[in-house]
């Protein structure tokens, strides 16, 4: 294999790399160039092992090797690497080598012409550009397969994780079966007729078509019935968060009146006693008023309650509404709901007095900004663990920790990290507002 074929080799690589990465729900622009090297050192293996064995590598197999270069060159989640192979596995199969050498080859024979290296290179030429138009169309079209939520539930460890892992292993198993059909028509090809190549190719790609179409409809309606059971969920919170604020507006006018009496018998440090009281009371809901979507609101309003149960002092800082935020508003609530119940399990260990906790939403430049705050007795050495799996300083922890806090973070090219400061520990998470770029 010359040089030739290693450019030839890379470029089909490499387009099937992009496409299979949108297919898997990864939009991460800045990875191209590592996905381009991943297929150029792909290419460079395929040629290497012809030229010394003059045995030509199998497309899975090659496929296969580029595991460990998407999962810790790439930085890509095995999950999500494997269906970005399986997709790009398919696409050779299918698209390059059953539709368009195939076709090519039937062409060639219709017309009596002798495949030559000139014609070989006029095929290769046809094939790159093909490549180059299916990515260019997959780049502005971004037809996902399979929704990058659907890899992060599966790998968060909360509930429900271990149903999307097996839909997902369902899903990979048909692929594979069908990409096992279409390898063995690609390599037999050659002693079908005309007819039956033609029939073959039509009938592998519907088949296909069928089943990517199911695989996409299957998963797509499992996170729909998940969303409806969280749905459910935050309205119960939205529910008992507007009754709190109907009955503030109902006791309004009460406290209205009872203000005026005090004022009008001149009993001014009685009216200013109340009037803090009342302040006080309204101003744990008001806090929350800022923020743009109601569910944020009903979740910290009900941790907020929880946390007051345990003599929690808890106080929100709302600098941002959080309107554009590249994050569904289930994976916000998942990261503040489960960043505020592990401070609150903390703070359950320390004494009444020491039981202080604030949550920060700020934006900083081009990043949201999540800051939880509060006091500890863990020491250096627990933070260096505390986001590794099952960590907790309570045998009753519950949710997915900070472990799945960080695998949703990480997913939305954000960074998490702790702080350890005078007995105060933070957490700090900061989410890029325009993931594309990454």
């Amino acid at each position: 294999m010359g040089i030739q074929t290693i450019v030839f080799s890379a470029a089909s690589v490499c387009s099937g790399l992009i496409l299979g990465q949108i297919a898997a729900g990864s939009q991460a622009n800045r990875s191209r160039g590592k996905l381009l090297a991943s297929a150029i050192a792909a290419a460079v293996i395929f040629a290497v092992f012809g030229n010394v064995t003059g045995v030509s590598l199998n497309s899975g197999i090659v496929y296969v090797l580029l595991i460990p270069f998407l999962i810790f060159f790439v930085k890509m989640p095995l999950l999500q690497a494997g269906f970005v192979l399986l997709a790009a596995w398919t696409y050779q199969l299918a698209v390059v080598d059953l539709v368009e050498r195939n076709l090519f080859q039937l062409a060639i024979g219709q017309a009596g012409l002798q495949a030559d290296r000139f014609i070989e290179l006029v095929m290769e030429l046809f094939i790159l550009l093909n490549h180059l138009l299916a990515v260019m169309a997959a780049v502005r079209l971004k037809p996902v397969l399979i929704p990058a939520e659907v890899f992060r539930r599966a790998s968060d460890g909360g509930e429900g994780a271990s149903s999307y892992r097996n839909a997902l292993g369902v899903s990979a198993l048909l692929i594979v079966l069908m990409n096992l059909f279409l390898q063995y028509t690609v390599i037999e090809r050659d002693f079908f007729s005309t007819a039956y190549r033609l029939f073959i190719t039509g009938w592998a790609i519907l088949m296909l078509a069928i089943l990517l179409v199911f695989l996409k409809t299957f998963l797509e309606q499992k996170l729909t019935q998940e969303k409806f059971y969280l749905d459910q969920q935050y309205q119960q919170d939205l529910l008992s968060f507007f009754t709190v604020i109907r009955s503030q507006r109902h006791d309004f006018n009460f406290h209205l009146t009872s203000v005026y009496g005090l004022l009008k018998n001149k009993k001014y440090a009685e009216a200013d006693a109340y009037i803090g009281e009342v302040v006080r009371q309204v101003q744990d809901v008001n806090e929350l008023l800022p923020l743009a979507h109601p569910a944020l609101s009903a979740m910290l309003n009900t941790q907020a309650e929880a946390a007051k149960r345990q003599d929690i002092a808890i106080h929100f800082s709302i600098f941002d509404d959080l309107r554009g935020i590249p994050v569904s508003v289930y994976d916000v609530n998942k990261i503040l709901g489960n960043l505020i119940q592990n401070a609150s399990e903390e703070l359950t260990l320390l004494p009444p007095a020491d039981r202080q906790l604030s949550v920060e939403i700020s934006k900083e430049k081009r990043y949201y900004v999540i800051r939880v705050k509060n006091r500890t007795g863990a020491g250096d050495e627990q933070i260096l663990h505390m986001f590794e799996p099952g960590f907790s300083t309570k045998g009753t922890h519950e949710g997915i920790g900070l472990a799945g806090v960080e695998k949703i973070v990480k997913a939305h090219y954000g960074m998490i990290y702790p702080e350890l400061t005078d007995g105060w520990l933070t957490i700090h998470v900061r989410i890029p507002e325009n993931t594309e770029d990454y």
